[in-house]
C-alpha cells in the first residue's frame, strides 16, 4: 500500500471524477461490495470481531489516503495489536469511496487498464496483472503469524479447486464480459464492475419429498442434498469471524413463517484471539456434495391443504439475519 498520486488527466482520484465518461462502469461498481466494502455488513461486524483491526483497512479501504491512520508497526498478537500514526495524506472523500476505481487502475501515477486507450485524456499503460487471479489475491487472500491457516482463503482456495487448471479466473465469475458504453461515446465489450457475488448461482439446492406430502403429527423422511456447483472456492468463503447459515422450514402460503424445522450452520469456525485455532469447518468446498437426512414433524395445529417447503440460506453477522436467497417446493399438508 503507497501514497497514490493523481496521474496526468484526471481531475481527482474519486470515483466521482471516473463518472464523468466512464458511468456505466462506475454505476455498476456504485451498487457493488467494493463501493461498500467499509461501511457494509458483515465487515463491520468482522472487524468488531477482530478487535477493530487496523490490518482490515488495508484491503477494505486499500488506498493510503483512504486511512486517517497508518500502522508504524505490528506488534504481534492480535490483530489488533499495532502502534499508530495519524495519517496528514487522508481524504475523507476516498474515505467513504471503499475500494474505489484508484484502488485498481491507478499505480505508481498512472492508469492501468487491461488495454490501450489511444486518444484518451489521460494516459492508460496495459496491465497483464490486473486480469489475474492473483491481482485477487492481494486482498482475497490474508494470513497472519501464528494462525495455524489462512484467515481468508478464497484464492487458495481456487487454485487447490478443479477451477485453477481450467483457466477458470475470479474475473470469469465475478467480473464477467458484457457489452455497453466502456466510455461516454464508445460501445464496446468490458468486464462488468459490479463485482456480481450471487449464492444462488454457485449452490445447488435438491429436496427429495414423499410424494403423498406430509401428515400433520408423524414425522417425515426428507433428503436434502447440497451441491456447491457453481463457486470455485468454498461456500462460504472469506471472513471466518461471520458465516451463513441455513434454514430448512415449512411455511404455509399466505400464513406468517413458521419457525424453523431444521436448520444447520455452514461455516469454518475459528477462535477470536490469537493464535487463531480453527474447529470444524461445515463449509461446502468447490465441487462438493452433502447429504442431510431430515425428518420433517408438523404440529396438529398446522394448517391443512397447500404448502411450500423452503430452503432458506440467511447470512448471520452480530446477531444480524439477512436472508440471500431461497429455494421453494410445493407440498401437501394432510
Amino acid at each position: 500500500m503507497k501514497l497514490q498520486e493523481l496521474p496526468k488527466g484526471l481531475a481527482s482520484l474519486s470515483a466521482q471524477s471516473c463518472n464523468a465518461c466512464h458511468y456505466d462502469i462506475h454505476d455498476a461498481w456504485a451498487g457493488s461490495a467494493h463501493a461498500g466494502a467499509s461501511t457494509q455488513e458483515p465487515f463491520r461486524s468482522a472487524l468488531q470481531a477482530s478487535g477493530d483491526s487496523p490490518l482490515c483497512a488495508s484491503c477494505h479501504l486499500p488506498l493510503q489516503n483512504q486511512q486517517s491512520s497508518l500502522v508504524k508497526r505490528y506488534a504481534g498478537g492480535p490483530l489488533s495489536s499495532a502502534e499508530l500514526v495519524d495519517n496528514p495524506s487522508w481524504d475523507a472523500t476516498l474515505a467513504s469511496e471503499g475500494v474505489t476505481c484508484a484502488s485498481c487502475h491507478v499505480r505508481d501515477g498512472q492508469v492501468v487498464g487491461t488495454r490501450a486507450a489511444p486518444g484518451a485524456p489521460h494516459p492508460v499503460s496495459v496491465s497483464d496483472e490486473l486480469a489475474s487471479p492473483e491481482f485477487c489475491a492481494s486482498c482475497h487472500q490474508l494470513t497472519w503469524e501464528g494462525a495455524e491457516q489462512p484467515l481468508y482463503d478464497t484464492w487458495g482456495e481456487w487454485a487447490a479447486s478443479a477451477y485453477q487448471p481450467a483457466g477458470v479466473r475470479c474475473q470469469d465469475c465475478h467480473m464477467p464480459p458484457q457489452s455497453g458504453l466502456v466510455t461516454a461515446g464508445r460501445f464496446a465489450g468490458h468486464a462488468s464492475h459490479a463485482f456480481v457475488s450471487d449464492p444462488s448461482r454457485a449452490l445447488t439446492v435438491l429436496v427429495d419429498l414423499p410424494p403423498q406430502g406430509l401428515v400433520r403429527g408423524q414425522a417425515a423422511p426428507v433428503e436434502l442434498t447440497l451441491m456447491n456447483s457453481g463457486a470455485g472456492h468454498a461456500f462460504p468463503s472469506g471472513s471466518p469471524f461471520s458465516w451463513i447459515r441455513v434454514e430448512l422450514a415449512v411455511q404455509v402460503e399466505g400464513a406468517e413463517p413458521a419457525p424453523a424445522l431444521w436448520s444447520t450452520e455452514l461455516r469454518r469456525a475459528v477462535t477470536e484471539a490469537p493464535p487463531y485455532t480453527f474447529g470444524a469447518d461445515s463449509r461446502l468446498g468447490p465441487g462438493e456434495t452433502v447429504q442431510h437426512q431430515v425428518e420433517l414433524l408438523l404440529d396438529q395445529s398446522s394448517p391443512a391443504g397447500n404448502a411450500a417447503l423452503q430452503v432458506r440460506f440467511v447470512r448471520v453477522s452480530a446477531g444480524r439475519d439477512e436472508l440471500i436467497f431461497t429455494r421453494e417446493l410445493a407440498l401437501q399438508v394432510y
